[in-house]
């Protein structure tokens, strides 16, 4: 059988895994939860790219976090490939969309909208939940 971690290599470009942020990064942690529709969204500013972000899913308010990854994300370029969006009116565009998605057996995906391409990025047991 064969073994995938994500992100893959071949996108790191747009998403990486890292073992720790930098001291002057920002700190940003969010969780998935299944409860709410699978999926977090928030918005991150055009100026914090890249960015580092901590990553967790559980499966509804009460349930037990698991750690999908810590990630530098490359949000332009996600943006250029369809993953995130881009908010605002033309020039005052200044706030990308972040979306993260879990979809099934586990895999969480960057996804702009439901429909919309996915990147995967992580995996979580939902059997833990």
């Amino acid at each position: 059988m064969t073994e995938y971690e994500f992100p893959l290599h071949t996108v790191s470009a747009l998403v990486e895994r890292v073992d720790r942020m930098p001291p002057s990064a920002p700190v940003r942690r969010w969780v998935l939860r299944d409860d709410n529709q699978r999926h977090y969204h928030g918005q991150v500013g055009v100026a914090d790219d890249p960015t580092y972000l901590e990553l967790r899913w559980k499966p509804n308010t009460r349930g037990q976090e698991q750690v999908v990854g810590t990630f530098r994300l490359h949000l332009a370029r996600l943006a250029a490939a369809g993953y995130i969006q881009l908010e605002g009116d033309g020039a005052n565009a200044n706030q990308f969309r972040l979306r993260f998605y879990r979809g099934e057996r586990g895999v969480v995906y960057i996804q702009a909208r439901q429909g919309d391409p996915a990147l995967p990025i992580g995996v979580v047991d939902v059997t833990l939940g």
